[in-house]
């Protein structure tokens, strides 16, 4: 299934259950909001060491963020497909404490 197909999915679900559909402003600060708690989430399973919490987490991530996608008109895979080819350019180096630093 594509990213796409997913987005009209999880769009046709949020109008079924009476979820924001909005693109306003404060259709889209909602949306955010809900994907901040789904992140504190995830950090919350993450430290509790609950894998199955983790997963939940990741999957309800994504579900908003294709739902925003949907409701901003954007397509999902030819955006992911833009930003990947941009990620893969980019050039990376291993600091002296083990984190990667982007270089310019």
């Amino acid at each position: 299934m594509t990213l796409k197909k997913l987005q009209k999915r999880i769009f046709a679900n949020k109008i079924k259950q009476g979820f924001n559909i909005s693109s306003d402003y404060k259709g889209i600060s909602h949306e955010i909001s809900l994907l901040v708690e789904e992140l504190g989430e995830l950090a919350r399973s993450h430290r509790r060491g609950n894998k199955e919490g983790i997963v939940d987490a990741n999957i309800d991530l994504l579900v908003h963020i294709l739902g925003l996608m949907e409701i901003l008109g954007l397509d999902g895979d030819e955006e992911v497909g833009k930003v990947l080819i941009e990620v893969e350019k980019r050039k990376y180096a291993k600091g002296a404490d083990g984190t990667y630093k982007r270089l310019k």
